[in-house]
């Protein structure tokens, strides 16, 4: 019996008694891990390691700093990222005085340099930043600050108009009409009132059949009729620019054909009243910037010049 209790004794101490070497642990065993429950994560206090993958903006820059009105800009950049084929983008567009928009980009091929084209802007100075994400809110990389200058839209300059030519020389020109002549009254004058116009050039009157001639050298312009107006007329393209008008000549007597060239002094027609006309006179025109079919241009009150030809 006593030898019964004392083998009892014995095993309940082994049971009480740590085993060699558990005296330094923190408490307990730690188990075996249960298959298919390990998830690899880092255990309580271990130290956190950055896992690679964050992409990097290795470079940016624009393909051009300046760009006219309504064309595209370009953006050249790099994204490197160790892991991952690509990344999301957007590009933030400034401009003083307007709202920032925001624009996104999509995911981006990383690893490789690629030009990005801007949309359309209008004129003025940008500042354009790039955002790149990774897979979070800490792997996002933001770019530096770019300048875009987007010039005006260019406005033609207006043609400016020809400056009108200095009268030729008392000695570079011939009266237009051979023989006795007057210029007519009041009537007769450049600007004299017309039924619905104007007159628009001066009147040289005298007897019919009188010759009238080129006062300067030139190319016959255009020989031609008007029943209600000119009647039988001529222009004479001179060789300086100016358009000349001898209208009323007599019924065929005109002795130039359109394209021929004259010489001052040369005969074009003979005085006389055919059209809308009360008497023989010549009603001598002087456009010059080109005669009517030449938008814009207007003729000249020609009798200070008649006068200068007269005085040769």
């Amino acid at each position: 019996m006593r030898r019964i209790f004392l083998f009892t004794l014995l095993a309940a101490c082994a049971l009480l008694t740590p085993v060699a070497g558990a005296a330094a642990s923190t408490g307990g065993t730690t188990p075996d891990p249960v298959p298919g429950e390990s998830s690899g994560g880092a255990g309580y206090g271990t130290p956190l390691v950055t896992l690679p993958g964050k992409p990097q903006l290795v470079s940016q820059r624009l393909a051009n700093k300046t760009i006219n009105y309504n064309q595209h800009g370009a953006l050249v950049i790099r994204i490197n990222r160790s892991k991952g084929a690509n990344a999301a983008v957007t590009l933030a567009i400034a401009r003083s005085g307007a709202k920032t928009k925001t624009l996104s980009l999509g995911r981006l091929a990383t690893n490789r340099t690629q030009t990005i084209q801007l949309p359309i802007l209008a004129a003025g100075s940008y500042r354009l930043t790039l955002n790149v994400y990774g897979s979070s809110a800490r792997e996002t990389v933001r770019g530096g600050v770019l300048s875009l200058v987007v010039k005006p839209k260019s406005v033609p300059k207006p043609t400016p108009k020809p400056p009108t030519p200095s009268p030729p020389a008392p000695s570079s020109g011939v009266f237009p009409v051979r023989g006795a002549y007057t210029f007519g009254g009041a009537g007769a004058r450049f600007g004299a009132g017309r039924t619905g116009h104007t007159h628009e050039g001066q009147d040289v009157v005298g007897d019919s059949g009188l010759p009238i001639v080129a006062p300067l050298a030139g190319e016959i312009r255009y020989v031609d009729y008007q029943a209600s107006g000119a009647g039988r007329y001529i222009i004479l393209r001179a060789d300086n620019g100016w358009d000349m008008m001898f209208a009323h000549c007599q019924y065929a007597s005109a002795a130039v054909k359109v394209g021929q060239r004259v010489k001052a002094g040369d005969r074009l027609c003979l005085l006389g009243s055919t059209g809308d006309a009360t008497g023989p006179h010549l009603h001598f025109e002087l456009w010059p910037h080109g005669w009517r079919d030449s938008p814009g241009t207007s003729p000249i009150d020609p009798l200070p010049q008649l006068k200068k030809w007269a005085s040769n």
